[in-house]
């Protein structure tokens, strides 16, 4: 199962050709405002946030709550279009980075 959303996760990072040339590190304008909208809801914590065409990938603290993954996976859903099986969501690590 692992072994899957690992193969879901790479997929998600590879990039599009319809991406308009962002390279790494460059955060798409849809990416930016889905991640500060999930990180000022109840529990969610800080998220980080791919997308892609075939699906959506968050990061954040508080993926350990089933009410957060809920929330997460119907906010991304409703902003995105994706079906919540093209939405997947992990923990953050707690050593999460500085992202001031």
């Amino acid at each position: 199962m692992l072994l899957a959303a690992a193969a879901g996760l790479a997929l998600l990072l590879w990039p599009a050709a319809d991406q308009g040339g962002e390279t790494a590190g460059t955060k798409a304008p849809e990416e930016a405002r889905l991640e500060a909208l999930l990180s000022n809801m109840e529990g969610v914590g800080q998220a980080e946030v791919l997308l892609s065409d075939s699906g959506a990938a968050v990061v954040c603290q508080g993926a350990e709550s089933v009410t957060v993954r809920l929330a997460v996976t119907e906010a991304v859903r409703c902003y995105t279009g994706l079906g919540a099986d093209k939405i997947v969501i992990f923990k953050s690590s707690e050593s999460w980075r500085d992202v001031s």
